[in-house]
């Protein structure tokens, strides 16, 4: 029977606080790309407690309402990340208390057994004064879902990226360990450690977490375009267009407009784009 469309939009996704601490930075960095050159002293500021940089894309993991679209009735086993948005409003401060807030967006349905996406919208603020940090939107493809009929307004189509040749490029191994290192951030879904759980999912093995990926994408652009420093960033989208397995081996490329920056990753030795419609804005 498909999940019911009201019921879904109304569910109340519940309100987290999480105060990140240096250890939680340096974890998210680490899991992300940052410090794989220890000698660099542009990394060494992201994965060192003094004078700590904050990686501009830790906010997809800070206080996440985790697996509330299976309490909502949505079959969890057959639910992949489809795209995501990120707005970066100031870096996540270390040591303060910090407020997440979310709310059902929209709802596509592609009909019976086609599926459905299901889009929901996250803020972060300062739990004191209401400081904004962070915005987000992200957009699941649930599988195992469909037929419920849609409602809301999905987000704005994201840009493509453009038809000249790119103006840099970076190839990223992914380590073996990725995911079962990037769920230590707090995504514990099995489908990124367990292969009895990722082959009924319907994937050889256990795959890299869309937001691994991501996090990865604002390391290649601050690597590419940043000078002796990574280049922050105050705005990154993608669309996920194929699954990344821990191992692969990444080819980043970037499209530079001004502030505006376009992007989209490769596995060279699959033939297959894993990431598209990279949108980014320098900060």
């Amino acid at each position: 029977m498909p999940i019911a469309v009201r019921s879904l939009m109304a569910y109340p996704i519940p309100d987290l606080r999480r105060t990140v601490g240096a250890r939680d930075a340096i974890l998210y960095a680490l899991s992300t790309g940052y410090g794989s050159n220890p000698l660099d002293a542009a990394h060494l500021r992201r994965v060192q407690e003094r004078d700590l940089i904050v990686t501009p894309t830790l906010p997809n993991v800070v206080a996440d309402a985790g697996a509330w679209m299976e309490d909502a009735g949505v079959d969890w086993q057959q639910l992949v990340h489809a795209e995501h948005r990120l707005t970066i409003h100031r870096p996540v401060p270390v040591g303060v208390p910090l407020l997440s807030r979310s709310r059902m967006r929209s709802v596509v349905d592609r009909g019976p057994g086609k599926g459905m996406f299901a889009t929901f919208d996250r803020t972060i603020v300062a739990a004191g004064d209401e400081t904004l940090v962070a915005t987000m939107s992200q957009t699941n493809a649930c599988r195992g879902d469909g037929g419920c009929g849609s409602a809301g307004t999905p987000p704005e189509p994201l840009r493509p990226v453009p038809s000249r040749s790119c103006d840099a490029t970076l190839a990223l191994t992914i380590p073996e360990d990725a995911a079962l290192l990037y769920r230590l951030n707090g995504d514990l879904n099995l489908l990124h450690a367990d292969p009895a759980y990722a082959a009924k999912a319907g994937f050889p093995r256990p795959i890299l977490h869309g937001l691994c990926t991501f996090g990865y994408a604002g390391y290649a652009i601050g690597r590419l375009l940043g000078a002796q420093d990574f280049a922050d960033i105050g705005f990154i989208a993608a669309r996920f267009t194929a699954v990344v397995f821990p191992g692969d081996t990444l080819e980043f490329s970037v499209w530079r407009d001004g502030q505006d920056v376009y992007f989209r990753a490769c596995v060279p030795s699959r033939e297959t784009i894993v990431l598209d419609y990279g949108n980014a804005r320098l900060a």
